[in-house]
């Protein structure tokens, strides 16, 4: 397994409706969200919420097969990750069909 970090803004103005978002992945389509995963190669994901003074990020921790999960999401066109893609453009201000840009990981410990 890969591991990858990343982050994307979050306006402090969209921020309770990206938490009802966030809400309703983990709940009434959490299902969607696991097949989706599937069939793009990751294993695991958490969203950790972070306040800025220029507002909100969410930093994203996944677990995939490679780094081509992000390629294969873009091209995933099923009506979850359609929806899902939508509701973030509109949430974060980001594109996710353009190239996401991963950071670089310079410490990876476990015992």
């Amino acid at each position: 397994m890969k591991k990858f970090a990343y982050t994307f803004p979050i306006p402090k103005n969209n921020i309770d409706e990206w938490l009802q978002f966030a809400e309703e992945v983990k709940t009434s389509k959490r299902k969607e969200f696991s097949a989706m995963h599937a069939r793009i190669g990751v294993t695991k994901e958490s969203w950790h919420l972070q306040d800025t003074e220029d507002g909100y990020l969410v930093v994203v921790y996944t677990e995939a097969d490679d780094e081509q999960f992000l390629e294969r999401f873009k091209n995933d066109n099923s009506e979850f990750s359609d929806w899902f893609r939508e509701k973030v453009s509109d949430l974060q201000n980001v594109d996710l069909n353009e190239s996401t840009v991963m950071s670089e990981m310079v410490l990876d410990w476990e015992e």
